[in-house]
């Protein structure tokens, strides 16, 4: 375990294999390469050095670990960067508020049956009611809890067609319980959606298309539970709220 773990500390090698190569005999720089038994007399120095200078060794974990979330964050900047440039644009086909040159966007991947949604709904709902027109809300439909979330989506998008996305989002966020077929077309109309023209357009192929991409922008970012969030282009998985309105308030000090 201990050689694994040396084998990944390229920094603690390079510190151990020169004092335990000075010991050999005769070791040179144009000698063959070692034998074997040398290399594993080699490898029990380098082991029983590090044994006794454990502090070294740490210091070694902790530069491959450095490295490892310096390593995964810049690939998911790099996935992150072709999906925020999709959601961002103002020709993005998803349901959004507020000006498309506002200093600060926000885009929101939920499900309308995940309670921790229902939880951020107050607050998701703040920034896009803000009239300063400095955040844009973009809102992402990733049904991924259930048949009813994936039928809750679709009504919603087929609303949009009808200029009542937000009012049928409002609707169903502040419902509790399954949402029905039922119960969809009961809030639908009580948004003032027509609900025949609804459930036509629920089946169309552009609401189909984009369900799609939705799940696929998720899935290439690493998003695999609801909510989660993009706030001009750092991601915030889970109901950090309090992360969120922090990204939300740099942002706009920075445009300030």
């Amino acid at each position: 375990m201990t050689l694994h773990i040396l084998k990944k500390a390229a920094g603690c090698a390079a510190i151990a294999l020169p004092l335990a190569m000075m010991t050999l005999s005769p070791a040179r720089a144009d000698d063959a390469p070692l034998s074997p038994a040398q290399q594993k007399q080699v490898e029990s120095m380098i082991e029983g050095y590090l044994l006794k200078h454990p502090d070294i060794l740490m210091k070694a974990i902790q530069n491959v670990q450095a490295w490892q979330m310096s390593e995964q964050s810049r690939r998911q900047e790099e996935a992150i960067a072709p999906v925020w440039n999709a959601l961002a644009s103002k020709d993005s086909a998803a349901p959004s508020v507020g000006a498309a040159n506002a200093p600060v966007t926000v885009v929101e991947f939920f499900d309308y049956q995940c309670g921790y949604c229902k939880r951020a709904f107050d607050d998701v709902m703040a920034m896009a009611d803000d009239d300063t027109q400095k955040i844009r809300t973009v809102f992402l439909e990733l049904p991924i809890l259930s048949e009813e979330s994936v039928v809750a989506a679709r009504a919603a998008l087929a609303a949009q067609k009808q200029g009542k996305y937000l009012e049928l989002h409002r609707a169903m966020m502040g419902s509790r319980g399954k949402l029905t077929n039922d119960r969809i077309d009961e809030l639908a109309a009580g948004a003032g959606v027509d609900v025949a023209q609804m459930r036509k357009d629920m089946d169309s192929d552009d609401v189909r298309k984009e369900l799609s991409r939705n799940s696929a922008m998720a899935k290439s970012i690493g998003i695999n539970g609801t909510p989660a969030f993009l706030i001009n282009g750092t991601l915030v998985p889970g109901a950090d709220m309090e992360r969120v309105k922090s990204l939300v308030d740099a942002g706009l000090a920075k445009d300030s």
